[in-house]
């Protein structure tokens, strides 16, 4: 091949045929020279208008002389004929991402907000952040049914929530009247609720309560509500939770006394209560060990007694007082 059809990459200097736009090796575009480009031609308004001519045709063998002469320019850079390089991607990127533009904020919201829709952020992370709701707040529970504004003043406790909770533990029941509470004087079921908002879980206070018309002084510790386990720990057990096949009905207070108890309004036939001789409209006052002064106390005793038991019930029927044993049925097969 004669010397004159063979010219060398200005960039990688491989030896290439002349003629060819681009090298072979690196790819390198292979300019053809000035006399590819036309110069402008500025128009003069007072010239007369002259008919078009084509550029002339350039030999690309003729142009290789010139190829390598004009130095390598960056994007963006002017060249000799005072025209900018196309601007390239990468470039386009950079300068929409430059600080002095602030670009770089519009990038970074859209991968943060791109990151979460995708659930590729914990949960965690975004709950903390300014949107987040607020962690719940543990608040001292007594583990009662609710209290209720008595008559007299203070705060009547409407029953026992479940078992190893405060109050059962203080020895406090159902119809107890809750008068001062760690110091504080308790008008109404209000005041307890607001005394207990500002106590703290795990303070062992001290309580003064009326139960029968009689004044009494105990110690209770306060506790999490998620720290007792509720009524469902006796559906836990393999027999579930005790049944009597009763309907159980108001607070009534006993004839010719101070003390209430709980009326039946109905007796299931052939259940463990009718087997037993309880019937309709008996006063129930004690489970077992423990006084009953409220339907909520009664629901609860029924339900914590083992099935299979026998509870000794002592109810006040017309003017007599009467204790039938009743065996306790269960509420699973």
């Amino acid at each position: 091949m004669r010397a004159e059809n063979i010219v060398n990459c200005p960039s990688c200097g491989a030896t290439l045929v002349a003629g060819l736009r681009f090298c072979r090796m690196c790819g390198y575009r292979l300019g053809e020279g000035v006399e590819e480009f036309v110069p402008t031609q500025r128009l003069d308004p007072a010239a007369a208008p002259t008919a078009a001519q084509a550029p002339p045709a350039t030999d690309p063998f003729r142009a290789r002389q010139t190829w390598g002469n004009a130095p390598i320019q960056p994007f963006g850079a002017n060249t000799t004929l005072g025209r900018a390089q196309p601007e390239g991607a990468t470039s386009k990127l950079a300068r929409a991402c430059s600080r002095a533009r602030g670009g770089w904020w519009l990038w970074l919201t859209i991968i943060v907000v791109l990151m979460v829709a995708g659930g590729m952020l914990p949960a965690a992370i975004r709950t903390r952040g300014g949107g987040g709701a607020a962690p719940a707040v543990v608040r001292s529970f007594l583990g009662v049914d609710g209290f209720d504004n008595a008559p007299g003043g203070g705060a009547f406790i409407e029953g026992i929530a479940g078992p190893e909770t405060p109050i059962v533990r203080a020895n406090l029941i159902g119809g107890d009247t809750i008068i001062k509470f760690d110091g504080k004087d308790v008008r109404g079921a209000d005041d307890i609720n607001r005394i207990l908002r500002d106590t703290p879980v795990g303070k062992t206070v001290e309580v003064v309560y009326i139960r029968d018309g009689v004044t009494a002084t105990t110690t209770l510790t306060t506790a999490a509500q998620n720290d007792t386990p509720g009524m469902r720990m006796f559906d836990r057990r393999q027999l579930g939770h005790g049944v009597l096949g009763v309907n159980v009905g108001d607070r009534v207070q006993v004839p010719n006394s101070n003390i209430f108890g709980v009326e039946l309004d109905d007796v299931q036939t052939n259940r463990p209560a009718d087997i037993a001789g309880l019937r309709e409209n008996d006063i129930v006052i004690k489970f077992g060990d423990y006084l009953i002064r409220t339907p909520g106390d009664l629901r609860y005793r029924i339900a914590e007694a083992m099935p299979g038991s026998t509870i000794p019930v002592t109810v006040v029927r017309g003017t007599e007082q009467l204790e039938i044993q009743v065996k306790v049925g269960r509420s699973k097969d």
